[in-house]
């Protein structure tokens, strides 16, 4: 099926009040109806927790695989860490073998996760050769049984995170496939498998979804800032918005989404204080669940978003190779904050413009 048709004619002003009110997926309240996106090497226990902090109305962990779960793989337990202060928070899981998955279920249920997900759109060639991601969406008899697997496994809400299709759209006919199956919402990624990441999502897809399921639809793609999100739910009228690229470097988008969601004065941009205050969170946090060698290695990539487009940048390029120790993370944090500190400068947000945006970690589907 194409959409051929939007919910309203135009999209609203910058500064149109969107309000709406929390939104419930079975049991579990998401308040505001902004939601972190699952990505790879992104979306670990450290930045879910500051997207919480900063009005994320619910997180979702990196994909998973449900075999290793299911058949107790250290890696993929070490990956199940959910903590109390991120709660609400919701497990994404990929496989195709609806015992794996229903198992995996269990074990994510046990683990005391408010909900699971299962990956339908991811379209990256190492994960849909084996049948799982974005493949699924070449076989909605398939969909319906794995989520029937799983909602029969669990007491918790299970949705699924879904493309508009393989090349051509089926989104309907597999979110159907999810609701018949007991799923209790879908996420879609108003791009086909077929797309990848280029272009603009078609809102188009996620009006016709809305319009042809009763379970909550959740919109995704290229929600970057509060006019995206607001152009995403009133065109479309889905019931959330998912934030995947558009928070790396700029978890303070969930504190403006909230606020404009919640029809209070949007907060104006970090200060360096702020930006400071927040980096330093993340280092400690990075710290406290990794150890320091790890945290010296992986926080680098956040350390180039946050500061991208900007002095900073050249700053903590310059001083990448020397980063083994956490003074000397924190001290290149000064360094680039201190040279950003020219009058009338401006922080990039969001990563659609990146110049190396081919290179950057993808979200998952």
């Amino acid at each position: 099926m194409t959409a051929t048709h939007l919910a309203v004619e135009r999209p609203p002003d910058a500064g149109e009040a969107l309000v709406r009110a929390p939104l419930y997926i079975g049991q579990v309240r998401c308040d505001p109806p902004v939601i972190l996106a699952p990505m790879a090497a992104v979306t670990n226990p450290p930045f879910r927790i500051l997207c919480r902090e900063l009005g994320a109305g619910l997180v979702v962990t990196e994909m998973i695989s449900a075999r290793g779960l299911a058949e107790g793989s250290r890696r993929s337990l070490e990956m199940l860490d959910v903590r109390p202060s991120e709660r609400p928070v919701c497990v994404q899981v990929f496989g195709a073998d609806a015992d794996d998955l229903a198992r995996a279920a269990v074990v994510v249920e046990r683990a005391g996760a408010d909900m699971i997900d299962i990956n339908m759109g991811c379209p990256m060639k190492k994960v849909v050769k084996s049948g799982h991601g974005a493949a699924l969406l070449r076989e909605p008899r398939k969909v319906f049984e794995v989520v029937q697997a799983m909602t029969r496994a669990v007491s918790i809400p299970v949705t699924a995170k879904i493309r508009a299709g393989w090349e051509e759209s089926n989104a309907v006919d597999v979110a159907r496939a999810i609701e018949d199956a007991g799923g209790a919402a879908v996420t879609i990624h108003a791009r086909t498998r077929g797309a990848m990441f280029e272009g603009h999502p078609d809102l188009g897809e996620i009006a016709a979804l809305k319009a042809a399921v009763s379970i909550p639809v959740i919109g995704n793609g290229d929600v970057r800032d509060v006019a995206s999100a607001r152009e995403m739910l009133a065109l479309t009228g889905c019931d959330a918005v998912m934030v995947a690229r558009g928070c790396m470097g700029y978890p303070w988008i969930f504190r403006e989404l909230a606020a404009s969601l919640r029809g209070e004065v949007i907060p104006s941009a970090p200060t360096l204080d702020e930006r400071r205050g927040l980096l330093l969170r993340h280092i400690d946090l990075y710290v406290e669940t990794y150890g320091e060698r790890i945290t010296c290695l992986q926080i680098r990539k956040h350390l180039l978003w946050y500061f991208r487009d900007t002095p900073g940048e050249r700053v903590i390029k310059e001083r990448m190779e020397g980063l083994w120790l956490i003074a000397q993370v924190k001290g290149a944090v000064d360094e680039a904050l201190g040279a950003c500190m020219a009058p009338g400068l401006r922080f990039a947000r969001g990563l659609d413009s990146h110049p190396n945006r081919r290179q950057l970690p993808r979200a998952q589907g």
